[in-house]
């Protein structure tokens, strides 16, 4: 007798506790780019165990490019993938069947900065005049193709200014090359996310920000853009639907711990975790400048308007209709 109440005691406090963590988490792989803002969503749910908490084995996998990151997402090596929200569209334009279900970064992350001495006397007319003060540059892009690519020649031509004949524009690649360039005087332009732009104008204090589009500055297509969002297979979607909202819910609690001012100190200490060797007075910058653009609803809008930045760019043959891109079973309406 005393066997078999012990027994059920087991079975009982198993019961009990009976959840994700006691059942065992579902494990997934995530492609990500090291160090970079656009990314900083999946950083913090990795790092204050908020996947886990929704019962997500997670793993980071890190790669050194955004076409990386979706090949790893098509080929099936990782089961999600923090992707430019761009790419779902251009691979979907080519057959590939990926979809995106919540936006890890919603606004368009970048910053045109230009070296101190470049003068800009058309700045107090703002976008697009000050455009024009760019002509007879050389202006750094982080590849050719890129988002930074496209976006740097929408800028320019919105300016008046001929990509291929007013400015030079040179790929000079990731961080530190990208510093070091503006730095030596190779550019004296450049096009691209933080860390970038926060450590070459307050960091390093060789650079000023001529447009900057987390402000709100810039054409209108970029104030509303879902730029990067949680992206996977449409088959693997379908055959993990309870994965699937279990990486939506975690996304959208670490959009709401992001979006709380009182866990801002503890988000800087994320991002110490993640870009070491930065000036922790730098990251604190870079979260006030960005801590906006972090919400996790793709809007109609948004994906239209990347449907005419990847138009324009000759990348895709026609817009996309919203529901080719988004997976609306699992995608928030709303955030509050």
């Amino acid at each position: 007798m005393k066997v078999f109440v012990l027994a059920l005691a087991l079975v009982l406090t198993a019961i009990t506790v009976s959840g994700p963590d006691a059942q065992g988490r579902t494990p997934v792989k995530i492609s990500v780019l090291r160090s970079a803002f656009v990314y900083f969503a999946p950083y913090v749910a990795e790092a204050r165990g908020i996947f886990a908490r929704h019962g997500l084995d997670a793993s980071l996998v890190y790669f050194r490019s955004g076409a990386e990151t979706t090949t790893a997402v098509v080929s099936g090596s990782v089961e999600f993938g923090a992707l430019a929200t761009e790419h779902v569209t251009q691979v979907r334009d080519k057959g590939l069947r990926v979809k995106a279900i919540v936006a890890n970064l919603t606004d368009s992350p970048f910053t045109l900065i230009v070296r101190k001495e470049v003068p800009l006397p058309s700045a107090s007319q703002g976008y697009p005049a000050v455009m024009r003060d760019l002509k007879g540059l050389k202006l750094g892009i982080t590849g050719r193709g890129a988002s930074t690519d496209f976006t740097l020649r929408f800028l320019l031509r919105d300016g008046g200014l001929d990509p291929d004949k007013d400015v030079t524009i040179i790929a000079t690649g990731g961080v530190s090359t990208s510093l070091a360039a503006l730095s030596k005087g190779d550019i004296q332009g450049f096009i691209g996310f933080e860390p970038i732009q926060t450590q070459a104008v307050h960091g390093l204090a060789i650079a000023k920000p001529v447009v900057d589009m987390r402000k709100g500055e810039g054409p209108k297509v970029l104030r509303e853009y879902a730029y990067n969002s949680m992206v996977a297979k449409e088959e693997y979607l379908d055959a993990n639907p309870e994965t699937a909202r279990r990486m939506v819910a975690a996304i959208v609690e670490t959009h709401r711990f992001l979006a709380d001012p009182k866990n801002f100190e503890d988000a800087v200490k994320v991002a110490e975790k993640y870009f070491e060797g930065i000036d922790p007075k730098l990251l604190r910058q870079t979260l006030q400048d960005s801590m906006k653009a972090y919400r996790p609803v793709i809007t109609r809008q948004a994906v239209a308007n990347i449907g005419e930045m990847l138009k324009f760019a000759g990348l895709i043959t026609r817009p996309p209709a919203f529901e080719e891109v988004v997976d609306t079973r699992y995608v928030p309406t709303k955030f509050p």
